[in-house]
């Protein structure tokens, strides 16, 4: 897919290609992916005390329960592969990485390491954030709420419970990435930060729709994704205003 020494404009992939790189790609991030979620799988019962001790602060005495057979197994799995992917992020950033890089001027490929770093840490930083600082807050807002306006004994399911852990950390894992993902767009060019700009109040509404659809229903997650995306937007424009007019100096020098 790639030709050495040439620029992205001297060479041009058939569609074929592309996909036949997009799947190499994909293969190797879900075996690491299924590495990891093996290694997080033998010492599972470890990550789900992890997992339990948000509810285990807020409600110590509050006890998950199955309600199906299968129930255990899939929570398990559950784990694993949030583990697993949490364990493999590095390499399949890494992967992300190498599929776009034969697009990108030889100047613009020496950007892998802080590429790789940055949206590691970056995700890493959004699901910290989500376990240590939403997670209790979001669990305390929505059983208080059963327990006091409803008046209702909370019984959860092991795998609602979990499945609403991993979803929270993942929507916010991800969406942590959005100053890395518009820094490197404005770094090669693709985005300007007078457009960044333009679009602001666009973004903000559509933070708070995002933030309602990759949370679960309560208003407490959704704000404390919706606010960090905002402030990671302004971030971008600032990060865009340093690295954008290097990015269009590099393209001239190359032209």
């Amino acid at each position: 897919m790639e030709q050495e020494g040439k620029n992205p404009e001297e060479y041009e992939a058939p569609i074929t290609e592309h996909l036949a790189e997009l799947r190499t790609r994909l293969i190797r991030s879900l075996i690491a992916i299924g590495i990891g979620m093996v290694v997080v799988f033998t010492q599972v019962d470890f990550f789900f005390d992890i997992f339990k001790e948000p509810l285990n602060k807020v409600f110590p005495d509050l006890k998950l329960v199955a309600l199906t057979p299968t129930e255990a197994f899939f929570t398990a799995f559950k784990i694993a592969f949030l583990g697993g992917f949490v364990l493999a992020s590095p390499f399949v950033f890494y992967q992300i990485w190498k599929f776009i890089e034969p697009a990108l001027y030889e100047e613009e490929k020496k950007l892998v390491v802080p590429f790789v770093f940055f949206t590691t840490v970056f995700f890493l930083s959004g699901t910290l954030f989500a376990f240590f600082g939403v997670l209790p807050l979001a669990i305390k807002f929505l059983l208080t709420f059963g327990y006091t306006q409803l008046e209702v004994e909370a019984m959860i399911s092991v795998s609602s419970y979990i499945s609403f852990v991993v979803r929270l950390l993942l929507a916010f894992g991800i969406t942590f990435e959005l100053p890395v993902i518009l820094s490197l767009l404005a770094r090669l060019g693709l985005v300007t930060p007078e457009t960044l700009v333009k679009f602001r109040p666009f973004f903000v509404v559509s933070a708070f729709v995002l933030a309602a659809v990759l949370t679960p229903p309560d208003i407490i997650s959704q704000i404390f994704l919706a606010m960090p995306l905002i402030v990671f937007y302004e971030l971008s424009i600032f990060m865009a205003k340093i690295l954008y007019p290097r990015s269009e100096k590099g393209k001239v020098s190359k032209t």
